[in-house]
C-alpha cells in the first residue's frame, strides 16, 4: 500500500510540473506577442523626427500687426486717428495745376525747336533751280528768320516772369487730448531734425493737441519729410494751415 502512494504521488507531481512548465511557456509567448505588436504599433520619436518635413508657420499679416505709436497716444488715440482719418490729403499734385508758366515753357521750347527746321525748310525750297517760285518763296523764309527770334524772345520772357503763389503744406503727425502725449511726439520728431510746433483747437468741446511740422514751401520738401516720418514708423497727413 506504502509503495502505490508514492507512485500515484510521484505521477502527480510530475504531472503538475509539466503542466506549469506547458502553462508558463504559453504565459510567455503571449507576453513576447503582445511586447513585439506594441513595439511594431507605437511609433518610434527618433525616426519620425527625421522623415518629419519642415512645418510651415504662417507669418502673421503686417496689416494685422499692432500700431507701436498707440502707447504714446494714451487716452486720446482713438480720438487722434479719427481727426487724421477726418483730413482729407490733398489731390494729385495741385501745384502742378496752379502754375501754368510750366506749360507756357513747354510750349515755347517746342515753338522754338519747330522754327529752326521751318526756317532750314523754307531755305532749301529756295535754292530750287524754278526761278519763278523763289520770289514768293523768299518771304516765308523772311518770316521763318523772323518767327525763330520772336519765339525765343517769348520763351525768354515768360521764363523771366516770376512763378506762381507756392502753396504752403504742413504735415500733421497726430492729433492728441494729452499734452503730455504730443509733447513727448513732438520731442521724437525734434530729434530728426525736423521743425515741429503744437497747435491747440477746440473739437467738439474737447482741447486737442495738434502735433504739425512745417511750412514746407513745396510739394518735393513734404514729400522728403514725409518720407523720413515713416521711416521712422510716423505716420502723418498733409494740412493746410
Amino acid at each position: 500500500m506504502a509503495t502505490k502512494q508514492r507512485k500515484t504521488s510521484s505521477s502527480s507531481r510530475s504531472g503538475g510540473t509539466l503542466f506549469t512548465l506547458l502553462f508558463g511557456l504559453i504565459l510567455g509567448l503571449a507576453i513576447a506577442a503582445a511586447v513585439a505588436y506594441f513595439v511594431t504599433q507605437v511609433p518610434m520619436p527618433f525616426a519620425d523626427k527625421a522623415s518629419r518635413s519642415a512645418p510651415n508657420v504662417l507669418l502673421p499679416d503686417v496689416r494685422d500687426a499692432p500700431d507701436p505709436n498707440r502707447a504714446l497716444m494714451g487716452d486720446g488715440g482713438a480720438g487722434g486717428i479719427a481727426n487724421r482719418d477726418a483730413i482729407t490729403p490733398p489731390q494729385a499734385l495741385p501745384g502742378s495745376e496752379e502754375n501754368p508758366s510750366l506749360t507756357d515753357d513747354i510750349g515755347a521750347l517746342l515753338a522754338t525747336l519747330g522754327a529752326p527746321t521751318q526756317s532750314g525748310n523754307n531755305g532749301s525750297e529756295t535754292q530750287t533751280p524754278r526761278e519763278a517760285t523763289s520770289p514768293a518763296r523768299a518771304p516765308s523764309s523772311a518770316s521763318g528768320a523772323n518767327q525763330a527770334p520772336s519765339t525765343q524772345s517769348a520763351s525768354s520772357a515768360s521764363r523771366s516772369t516770376p512763378p506762381g503763389t507756392q502753396t504752403t503744406y504742413y504735415l500733421q503727425a497726430g492729433a492728441f487730448r494729452s499734452e503730455t502725449d504730443a509733447e513727448a511726439m513732438r520731442a521724437r520728431i525734434i530729434l530728426m531734425g525736423q521743425p515741429t510746433q503744437i497747435q491747440s483747437a477746440q473739437v467738439n468741446g474737447a482741447t486737442l493737441y495738434r502735433v504739425r511740422l512745417g511750412p514746407f514751401k513745396g510739394i518735393d520738401e513734404m514729400n522728403q519729410a514725409r518720407a523720413e516720418l515713416s521711416k521712422a514708423q510716423i505716420e502723418s497727413s498733409v494740412v493746410r494751415p
